[in-house]
C-alpha cells in the first residue's frame, strides 16, 4: 500500500475531508495508522493541509453529515453546480444548520461531480479551530503512542515527534488547555 492514500466513501455530489475536519473518524483512522508503517501514515497526515481548519467534534458521523448537507441542498433546488453557483451569489459560501446544531459551510466545489464542498463553520457548536501543525502532532502522538499509556504530554516527546516524524519546528511549551494539550484532550474524551 506504499505510497496510496485511503479516502473515505463519499459519495458525490459531496466534496468534505474528514482527514482534518471529524475527530471521531481521525480516532477511527488512528487503530488503523498504528498498525502501518509511519512513511504511509506521514502520507495521509498531508490530507490535514497547513492552514487553520476547523474540527467537528460532534457525534454526527461523516455520513450523516453527507446526508444531511445533500437533503438540505435537495431542500434547496440544488441539483447542479451551476445551480449551487445562482444559490450561492454573490456570495462565495452560505451556512447550514444540522440536527445536532452546528454549523456547516456550504461553497462550490472544484470539480462538477463534487460540487457541494462541505465544511464545519468557524466557532460553531462542537466544533475546534485549530492549526493543522497542532493536529498533525496530536495524531502523530497518538498513532505513535501504542500502548496508548500515555496520558500527559511530555515536552521532549512532544518536540522529538514534531521533529522527527513530522519536520515541524519544536514548540517552547505545552499549555494545559491550550493549542497541542486542548486538542489532545479532544482525542482523549469518550
Amino acid at each position: 500500500m506504499s505510497g496510496v492514500v485511503r479516502k473515505p466513501a463519499i459519495k458525490p455530489p459531496v466534496t468534505f475531508n474528514p482527514f482534518k475536519h471529524h475527530l471521531t473518524f481521525l480516532k477511527k483512522e488512528i487503530v488503523t495508522w498504528r498498525t502501518l508503517p509511519w512513511d504511509e501514515v506521514e502520507q495521509e497526515l498531508l490530507q490535514m493541509g497547513s492552514n487553520l481548519i476547523d474540527l467537528y467534534c460532534g457525534r454526527l458521523s461523516v455520513e450523516e453529515i453527507c446526508i444531511q448537507c445533500l437533503e438540505f441542498a435537495k431542500k434547496e433546488n440544488i441539483n447542479s453546480s451551476h445551480q449551487l453557483a445562482q444559490w450561492l451569489y454573490p456570495q462565495e459560501f452560505r451556512k447550514t444548520i444540522l440536527a445536532d446544531q452546528s454549523g456547516w459551510v456550504i461553497k462550490q466545489g472544484l470539480d462538477n461531480e463534487r460540487y457541494l464542498h462541505i465544511h464545519p463553520a468557524k466557532y460553531s457548536p462542537f466544533t475546534l479551530r485549530v492549526r493543522a501543525t497542532t493536529l498533525k502532532t496530536v495524531v502523530a502522538l497518538q498513532v505513535l503512542n501504542n500502548s496508548g499509556k500515555m496520558t500527559e504530554l511530555q515536552l521532549q516527546t512532544v518536540n522529538q515527534i514534531r521533529k522527527d516524524k513530522l519536520g515541524l519546528s519544536p514548540v517552547k511549551s505545552v499549555e494545559k488547555g491550550k493549542g497541542i494539550d486542548r486538542i489532545w484532550s479532544a482525542f482523549n474524551s469518550p
